[in-house]
């Protein structure tokens, strides 16, 4: 997201009326300002470019876009709101394809995505009262904040103990050194209260059971052999997490190559 992208968007909430330049002025700081003072919650003393990105958040969240927690950093939900936003501005869809990509046959503990509600539960306080830390003796790099680093994550109690195991086996094989420098170690959220990109139904994160990880190489709409996962380096990392029942969405639909869900097509 730039500056024009935040310029658009308050324009969009009426709260700018200068020139979509890209120039984050006093026109553009005051529209800032007014999102600020609407939502209290102390953005105003981060830096200016965490500011004009809160802000475009805030108006995404308000307009049903989920951007995500309003946070300043530009994640992949961002990014994928504001392309949600973009595409409904202009008239024309951002559905994504996710066709089956492969016939395999998956262990028949895990679910079909038609079947989660009844496996998981209801999205929302039925998902959350059932929702659990799994604690890891290692660090995992926040993706849009590389500073900050994150040991617990949270997920469905019926996935947790698969992805603990799963990571930990990741740790073992490859070693914190070796996973820093190929980015595995860059984790870009798990559960998440929202619906899926580019559809209509809800997102494996709102069910407890979908994880990302390094989302700007991998992006949703990202194939082979674009998708940085898809090299020959990451193998094993998609080979351990599928051994222990986290599908790599790349293996089930050919996209999306971040995301790993405890859920079949």
């Amino acid at each position: 997201m730039d500056t024009k992208h935040v310029q658009m968007l308050l324009a969009e909430a009426s709260y700018y009326a200068g020139a979509i330049d890209g120039i984050a002025g006093p026109k553009s700081m005051a529209a800032v300002e007014i999102t600020e003072r609407n939502a209290g919650d102390g953005s105003h003393h981060w830096s200016q470019q965490r500011r004009l990105i809160a802000a475009g958040q805030r108006v995404l969240n308000a307009q049903g876009f989920e951007a995500g927690a309003v946070d300043g950093y530009d994640g992949h939900n961002t990014g994928e709101a504001l392309t949600a936003w973009l595409s409904a501005k202009m008239g024309v869809s951002s559905e994504v394809d996710r066709a089956r990509e492969t016939e395999k046959t998956w262990p028949a503990e895990i679910p079909h995505q038609r079947d989660v509600g009844t496996y998981y539960g209801t999205p929302g306080p039925d998902i959350q009262r059932q929702l659990t830390y799994i604690n890891l003796p290692f660090s995992l790099r926040i993706d849009w904040n590389l500073d900050q680093t994150v040991q617990r994550i949270r997920v469905h109690e019926k996935a947790a103990w698969p992805l603990y195991d799963a990571l930990i086996a990741v740790h073992e094989h490859y070693g914190m050194e070796r996973m820093q420098a190929l980015g595995i170690d860059r984790f870009a959220g798990c559960y998440n209260h929202r619906r899926i990109r580019g559809g209509s139904g809800w997102s494996m994160h709102a069910y407890g059971c979908a994880i990302d990880f390094y989302a700007a190489p991998n992006a949703l709409r990202m194939r082979c052999p674009q998708a940085l996962f898809c090299g020959p380096e990451y193998q094993d990392f998609l080979d351990i997490m599928e051994a222990h029942e986290w599908l790599p969405a790349i293996r089930l639909w050919g996209g999306d190559a971040m995301h790993f869900q405890r859920a079949t097509l």
